[in-house]
């Protein structure tokens, strides 16, 4: 019997290794049959990850080299120990890199692990997600991950070294999230947040959209900048950073941290001294978070009596058991405040909202008592017991009403947001255009290559910083994003596909298939819109539109198309003002040779255009030089605070005269500045003066100049008097890596820079 035993055994070894050998030889072919059988679907994005290297250290030294060699090896012994054991997954222990297949591409997108050596999957362990900084990666940040007990700890890429955490970037780390969710055991109550520098910023991000995911964030030297802050009141937030950063200034965490404390909310700033922009090595700071963090625990939903959510864009609506059915008839941010009261109250404040959905079965309310609701303060609205699990509160003309279920529409309700919206993290083509002369077509496909390169709409060239494999930091690290030419693109694509499209109707087939349901047409020299109104189409103007998908209502695009086909290439206008933040914006026309911001305009929640910049002035004429607009733009926001001074910015994208006299109006310019708010901090005379000297020296020769508005120099100023600065928060970088000013006086106010714009150009006559 033992003989018997020992030849099947010996024959089951010879059939293994012989397995082995075959998949060292054909690796791309053992892979390929692994991703053929969804048995093995766990790990295909590993896979596709391990055969996308081969693919790259072939491309970049040759099929023979080493690397490529090398490469290839791993791919082979990965999908030797996959195959004979499909099981393999959940018996890692301790550090490893590893790749989920991403739902935007199919591709396979990496991160790195560290699975507690005592892992039982019956015992749930909390998640630490740590995001990296600027030109770092899953792997070069993450040095520190060693095999422990205890929690799981994942250090996220973010599709590129420098994608900021937005479009796809910061969908990758949900999508990372969600697979760690679906193969270990994963207490959902303690999963925190960790980063440094753009990984702070990252933290701010995803916190502020997610309030309801995580237990709590550890921020280094990071930053708030669009983030609506009030959003992360009762959000747990450790943060360091020394004060002498020059990178990422304390200005841009200091006024949002001091503002949720004085909402009461357990906000903490570590501030040190010395260590510039690497208070990662503030060890005692470090330290403190590390056992401030290991008791934060997310709280139950029933215990969240107060949800005050500012949403920006149509993919994060929710915030524990309230979310946003419908936006408002503004092209704004929208937010709801909801105060649950004793005796089964609940008092709600809406702005911009037309529906809001509750769910009262997660929300601290007693459903076999009636529920009483006051919004905006009118008479209470009753909602008898049993309660219902879901309510909305949808506006009518005649008041807010009650329903228990909103029908869902056959359109996709529209969101402001911009074209980052498309990059949500749905499946994602780039489909350009293939018809006309050959430069043309030719100038289309670099288009698309340019756009395939990039995690968010902007459309990315070749140059700037680099890592040692050749890929500049903000590119897609790990391949691109699909590209089809319009002839190629299947209906099953079609429909299940968000789409970047590039190319006017008569270039793009697939344009020129929607082009009759599309609320404007891009046509003999004019822009003409479903309203009636017209634009003129400049000698080399560029359309981009944000909208649904005639023929898949449920899907997004966004189209961009050109006058001129030279206009087509990277880091054109109109991708890159809708790329790093979210926008008031769905159609953007801008003159793509000088970099001028022609208009823009908006939709209702149900796809009409507002009427916002029908009823807008013209930006005054005098205003046609960028210097004299940015120090307009920092006068509007001096006296929306009521500040003595204000700091002007040169903004960011635009040439040298920003606008289009004569035709851009002021709805045009405000709809860039969506949900920026304005900071103001107290400096002496004698530091205002010492501050403008600093700004000076460094303006001169530079491409770009941060100011004070008006001169401090040029006023009567008393050395030891305090005067209030207005800081818009776009200026807050600039500003602080310049001067290094930290002062402890900064405050976030709730006034708005769209608003202060708005009414600063509408009501000054300038001369």
């Amino acid at each position: 019997m033992f003989a018997r035993l020992f030849r099947v055994l010996l024959l089951m070894s010879f059939v293994a290794s012989m397995l082995q050998a075959a998949v060292l030889n054909d690796p791309a072919s053992a892979a390929s049959r692994l991703l053929a059988n969804e048995h093995f679907a766990d790990y295909h994005g590993w896979l596709k990850y391990l055969a996308q290297r081969v693919d790259f250290a072939s491309a970049q030294a040759g099929p023979q080299s080493s690397a490529a060699k090398q490469a290839g090896e791993r791919l082979a012994d990965w999908s030797s120990r996959i195959e004979a054991d499909p099981a393999l997954l959940s018996k890692l222990r301790g550090v490893t890199e590893w790749a989920y297949e991403s739902p935007v591409d199919g591709s396979g997108q990496p991160f790195k692990i560290c699975i507690p050596t005592d892992y039982d999957p019956a015992c749930a362990r909390p998640l630490s997600v740590t995001m990296h900084g600027y030109s770092g990666n899953h792997l070069e940040h993450s040095d520190a991950a060693k095999a422990g007990t205890g929690l799981f700890e994942v250090f996220v890429l973010g599709r590129a070294r420098g994608g900021w955490y937005v479009g796809l970037s910061q969908a990758d780390v949900l999508h990372v999230i969600d697979y760690v969710q679906a193969h270990w055991n994963i207490d959902a109550r303690r999963i925190q947040l960790a980063g440094g520098s753009m990984g702070g910023g990252g933290t701010f991000k995803l916190a502020s959209r997610y309030p309801h995911r995580f237990a709590a964030g550890r921020i280094t030297c990071g930053y708030c900048i669009q983030e609506p802050v009030t959003n992360l009141l009762g959000f747990p937030i450790y943060a360091t950073h020394s004060n002498d950063d020059n990178v990422v200034p304390i200005l841009l965490s200091r006024s949002a941290l001091g503002r949720l404390r004085e909402g009461g909310s357990p906000a903490i700033l570590d501030e040190t001294h010395g260590y510039g922009h690497a208070a990662w090595d503030y060890a005692e700071g470090n330290q403190r978070a590390v056992a401030w963090a290991a008791h934060q625990v997310l709280p139950c939903s029933k215990e969240i009596r107060l949800i005050d959510f500012t949403a920006l864009d149509g993919a994060a609506l929710r915030s524990w058991w309230a979310e946003l059915s419908e936006w408002g008839p503004a092209s704004r941010p929208a937010r709801f405040i909801v105060s649950a009261q004793s005796d089964n109250q609940l008092q709600i404040r809406l702005e911009n909202v037309t529906a809001l959905r509750l769910c009262l079965r997660d929300a601290p309310v007693d459903s076999s008592r009636e529920l009483s609701l006051s919004i905006d303060g009118a008479p209470p609205l009753l909602v008898p017991a049993p309660l219902p699990e879901f309510i909305e509160i949808v506006a009518s003309s005649k008041g807010w009403q009650l329903v228990e279920d909103l029908a869902v529409p056959a359109v996709r309700l529209h969101t402001p947001g911009g074209p980052l919206q498309v990059y949500d993290g749905s499946p994602l083509l780039i489909v350009y255009g293939t018809s006309g002369p050959e430069f043309a077509k030719s100038q289309l496909r670099l288009a698309a290559m340019a756009a395939a390169k990039s995690p968010h709409p902007a459309w990315l060239h070749d140059n700037g910083e680099k890592g040692s494999d050749g890929v500049p930091h903000w590119q897609n690290l790990y391949g691109t994003l699909p590209l089809r030419a319009d002839t190629e693109l299947t209906e099953a694509e079609l429909q299940s596909h968000n789409l970047v499209l590039i190319g006017t109707a008569s270039e793009n087939s697939v344009v020129a298939r929607m082009a009759s349901q599309l609320p404007l047409k891009f046509e003999a020299g004019k822009l003409r819109f479903s309203d009636g109104h017209t634009l003129s189409a400049e000698p080399r103007g560029m359309l981009g539109l944000v909208h649904f998908n005639p023929l898949a209502p449920q899907r997004l695009l966004f189209w961009v198309a050109a006058s001129s086909p030279e206009d087509y290439k990277a880091d054109a206008l109109v991708p890159e003002l809708g790329s790093q933040f979210f926008i008031g914006a769905d159609m953007l026309w801008v003159d793509a040779s000088q970099r001028r911001l022609i208009s823009t305009r908006s939709f209702t929640s149900r796809w009409v255009w507002t009427k916002e910049r029908d009823e807008s002035p013209l930006v005054p004429v005098v205003l046609n030089s960028y210097e004299a607009l940015c120090y307009a733009i920092a006068e509007a926001a001096r006296r929306e605070v009521g500040a003595d001074f204000a700091v002007a910015h040169q903004l960011a994208g635009l040439g040298e005269l920003g606008l289009t006299p004569g035709q851009t109006r002021v709805a045009d310019l405000t709809a860039l500045f969506y949900n920026h708010a304005i900071d103001t901090l107290e400096l002496s005379g004698a530091e205002l003066q010492e501050l403008a000297a600093q700004l000076d020296q460094t303006n001169a020769g530079a491409r770009t100049w941060t100011r004070f508005v008006p001169d401090p120099r040029k006023a009567k100023l008393s050395e030891k008097l305090l005067y209030r600065v207005a800081l818009p928060v776009q200026a807050l970088g600039p500003f602080g890596r310049l001067t290094l000013c930290a002062s402890k006086t900064q405050r976030r106010t709730d006034h708005q820079m769209d608003i202060a714009i708005e009414r600063w150009l509408r009501n000054h006559r300038f001369e």
